[in-house]
């Protein structure tokens, strides 16, 4: 058996980081540093001089579609100067590291390669989890690339979920950030008609986004494929969220009868509850409401829901769970305009996490246990953080 290499040599410990992840032919774009850093061109000489200039092809083409398409698509927008630089950095380490795994020269990067180069990161004394989660961010923006310009389908969360934070705290989604996802949810839902006045450049631009998005050639992107590509089905499970706390396994879990439109609740059945044995009634707004009855409507028109009580199912047709709602809310904060710090890694959780402790400082935490459906109110009070608003409420009334 051969031995390979120690995979984590080439790994630094600090590169720059931060933050930011659709597509036609990209203009050529300027680039304030070498497409191949000078420790991957060592490492790529020992394979062969020409894998030098395939790989810097490889990376030009990844780097300039990043930079003109990775932040959000519709728009022509990529990603920032500062995170387009740390993107490039990490990819270095991952591609090193990729050819000492495969002993060979390659650009194949796959789920499977990302699953063991995160476990590796995970496994080493040096590497904090903050370093991990940054790599694991660029591996992401990474798959969106190749999902968009390659046609491959990878929907890749780290395994075992990396931790959100130091100690036992996690992050948790603000309040001030729930009106700006559910914004970029309904953004994400919408297109214009195609029949609106815009110029060749921007039709030109749409129509190879729905052809990426839906697998068809750009030739035969029409005014159908334009009407199609608006749906309610995000902004009503991110409505539903934000009103209840659902938790990945039961945005894949509900059913249409959860949904009573009549007193606007979401009712969930004690047979079908998670983690629970009682019935509940979780109140929705009106506005979710309506929502989800225009979802209705238009989820009765699909083939793939014929025959299906789910409520939502993903775009190849099975059931939702942590790894595709984590990688539609990413989705969403990357091409939205929602407010998460720079230093918070969110995740769905943290949607559930944000609405419990709403609830509980602002409506009371026996509303907030029948409302995120606990058990016990021991339970909620852990998912409990005093809020900043709370907080600062207080202490003026204190004196």
């Amino acid at each position: 058996m051969t031995n390979r290499p120690d995979p984590l040599e080439s790994i630094p410990s600090n590169t720059p980081d931060d933050d930011g992840g659709i597509p036609s032919a990209p203009e050529p774009v300027e680039f304030d540093f070498p497409l191949v850093s000078e420790r991957s061109e060592e490492d790529l000489k020992a394979f062969g001089i020409n894998m030098v200039d395939d790989y810097r092809d490889f990376k030009e083409e990844v780097l300039t579609w990043l930079a003109t398409y990775g932040k959000h698509p519709e728009k022509g927008e990529g990603l920032a100067e500062s995170t387009l630089k740390s993107t490039h950095y990490k990819l270095e380490t991952v591609f090193r590291w990729l050819w000492k795994y495969e002993e060979k020269y390659t650009t194949d990067f796959t789920p499977e390669h990302a699953d063991r180069f995160i476990d590796l990161l995970n496994q080493t004394d040096s590497m904090i989890d903050s370093t991990v989660l940054h790599h694991a961010k660029d591996i992401k923006r990474y798959f969106k690339y190749t999902n968009h310009v390659h046609g491959t389908n990878y929907e890749w969360e780290p395994k075992p979920e990396l931790s959100q934070s130091n100690g036992d705290e996690r992050d948790y989604l603000r309040r001030r950030a729930f009106k700006p996802l559910y914004q970029a949810a309904l953004d994400y839902g919408s297109m214009k008609s195609y029949h609106t006045d815009m110029s060749s450049e921007e039709r030109d631009r749409l129509k190879t986004y729905l052809s990426q998005r839906f697998g068809v050639p750009k030739d035969e992107i029409g005014p159908e494929d334009f009407k199609k590509a608006n749906s309610w089905k995000v902004p009503s499970m991110i409505a539903v969220t934000l009103d209840t706390g659902l938790r990945p396994i039961e945005v894949g879990r509900a059913k249409t009868t959860w949904v009573n439109l009549e007193d606007n609740e979401l009712n969930v059945p004690k047979d079908e509850a998670t983690k629970n044995d009682g019935n509940w009634n979780c109140s929705l707004k009106k506005r979710t409401a309506t929502v989800l009855e225009r979802w209705l409507d238009e989820r009765a028109s699909y083939d793939k829901y014929r025959g299906r009580d789910e409520l939502w199912l993903t775009k190849r047709g099975t059931q939702y769970g942590k790894d595709s709602c984590n990688y539609l809310l990413d989705t969403l904060i990357e091409q939205g305009d929602v407010p998460i710090p720079a230093h918070e890694d969110i995740s769905w959780y943290s949607i559930r996490h944000g609405v419990a402790t709403y609830w509980a400082n602002h409506v009371g935490p026996h509303h907030a246990k029948e409302q995120l459906r606990h058990k016990s109110i021991n339970t909620t009070m852990k998912y409990l953080h005093s809020d900043a608003e709370t907080r600062n409420g207080a202490v003026e009334q204190i004196w």
